[in-house]
C-alpha cells in the first residue's frame, strides 16, 4: 500500500467499500465509493508459486490493511467486492470454472476468506468488474452495449448488455480469450487449441518475440535483449518497433491482426456500441487501438460496425477493484 497518501472523505460514511482484484500477476486493491472514487489504491505481486494459502494470506493481510485505513481515518465500510479470475458463483462466492494462469484457484469460497469481518462480501469474475467500471466511471460511460477486454498475462472479457452485466447462465459468460481463432493453432494454457488469449496476451506475444529472436541473432530486439540483462517485456519490444526492427513489426502486426478477428467475431454476434481494451499492449503504445479499429472495421459486417467505437479503457489497472467496490456497494444498498 502506497504510505503517506492522506484522503479527504466528502460523501457519506456508509458509502465506501473496499474493492479488490485479483490477477495472475498482480493483485490491485482500494477503497472506493459509491461514485467511483478511491481513496487508497495499492498493489502487490500475486504469490503464484507457493500457491492457495499464500494468494489467501495475501487476500486477508490486504483487507486488514486497508480496514486499519478505514478505522484510523473515520471510514465506515459497508461490503466488500473482490474480482477473481474463473466462473463465479455469485450466491455462493465459490470459483466454479479452471482458471488457467492460476491453475489452483478452482474451487475456493472467496465470501469466506473475508468473513472474519462480518460485512457482505460480493465476488464476479475480474473482467466483468473492469467492463462494469468502465461503463459507469470509465470511456464507456454512457453507453448501454458494451464489450471490455483485457489484456495481460491472460485475455478476459466482460459484457455489458443493455446496461447490465451479463454473466450466461452459469456465470461463464464473457470468457473472450478463449475463443478460437485458430482450431488447429497454439495450444492454450486451457488446454485446448488456438485460444485468441495464445496468441494476444503479453505473455504470448513475448513467448512468440523470444522464438523468433532465437533465429535472429542480430536484430536490434536481440540487442535490446542483451542490454537489458536478457530480459524480454512490452516496453523493450516496443522500443524495437519505433525503430523498426522486422521481428518487432511482425510480431504486432501479427497480434492486431489476430485480436482484431476475435474482435470483429464479438462484434458480429452482439452488436456492441463499444469495444473498450485494456491492458499492457494498448498502453504502450496508443497506435495499436487504432490498428485493431481498422482491421475490424474491414472484417465485421458493415451493418455492425457502423456506429462502433473502439477505445482504449481510461481507469487503467484500478478498474478492476474500481467495479468491485462499486458492485459491493450496490448490492448491499
Amino acid at each position: 500500500m502506497k504510505k503517506g497518501l492522506k484522503s479527504k472523505v466528502t460523501s457519506s460514511p456508509k458509502s465506501y467499500s473496499i474493492g479488490i482484484d485479483l490477477g495472475a500477476s498482480q493483485i490491485k486493491y482500494g477503497i472506493v465509493s459509491a461514485k467511483g472514487k478511491v481513496l487508497i489504491p495499492g498493489n502487490l505481486p500475486t504469490p503464484v508459486r507457493p500457491g492457495r494459502k499464500a494468494v489467501i494470506s495475501s487476500l486477508q493481510q490486504i483487507a486488514e490493511q486497508l480496514f486499519n485505513f478505514a478505522k484510523k481515518n473515520k471510514i465506515q465500510i459497508k461490503a466488500i467486492g473482490i474480482g477473481s479470475p474463473g466462473c463465479i458463483n455469485l450466491k455462493t462466492g465459490v470459483v466454479l470454472g479452471s482458471c488457467p494462469n492460476l491453475p489452483f484457484w478452482q474451487g475456493v469460497n472467496l465470501k469466506k476468506i473475508f468473513q472474519k469481518y462480518s460485512l457482505p462480501v460480493f465476488a464476479d469474475n475480474d473482467a466483468n468488474l473492469v467492463a462494469l467500471a468502465e461503463s459507469k466511471f470509465g470511456i464507456a460511460k454512457n453507453y448501454n452495449n458494451v464489450v471490455c477486454l483485457t489484456i495481460g498475462s491472460g485475455i478476459g472479457g466482460g459484457i455489458i448488455l443493455n446496461g447490465e452485466v451479463y454473466r450466461g447462465s452459469n456465470y461463464a459468460a464473457g470468457e473472450i480469450g478463449h475463443t478460437s481463432v485458430n482450431f488447429l493453432g497454439e495450444k492454450c494454457n486451457c488446454g485446448t487449441l488456438g485460444c485468441l488469449e495464445a496468441y494476444a496476451s503479453v505473455n504470448s506475444i513475448l513467448k512468440r518475440s523470444q522464438r523468433l529472436v532465437r533465429f535472429n541473432k542480430n536484430s536490434f530486439l536481440n540487442q535490446l535483449i542483451r542490454e537489458n540483462g536478457n530480459q524480454l517485456s512490452l516496453d523493450i519490444l516496443f522500443q524495437a518497433l519505433r525503430k523498426k526492427d522486422k521481428i518487432a513489426q511482425k510480431i504486432i502486426e501479427q497480434t492486431c491482426d489476430i485480436l482484431s478477428s476475435g474482435i470483429a467475431n464479438l462484434v458480429n454476434i452482439l452488436n456492441p456500441e463499444i469495444v473498450v481494451i485494456g491492458g499492457g499492449l494498448v498502453e504502450v503504445d496508443s497506435n495499436i487501438i487504432r490498428r485493431i479499429e481498422r482491421i475490424v472495421k474491414l472484417k465485421a459486417f458493415p451493418t455492425a460496425t457502423k456506429y462502433l467505437k473502439i477505445k482504449r479503457a481510461s481507469l487503467g489497472n484500478q478498474a478492476g477493484f474500481i467495479g468491485a467496490g462499486y458492485w459491493a456497494i450496490e448490492e448491499s444498498n
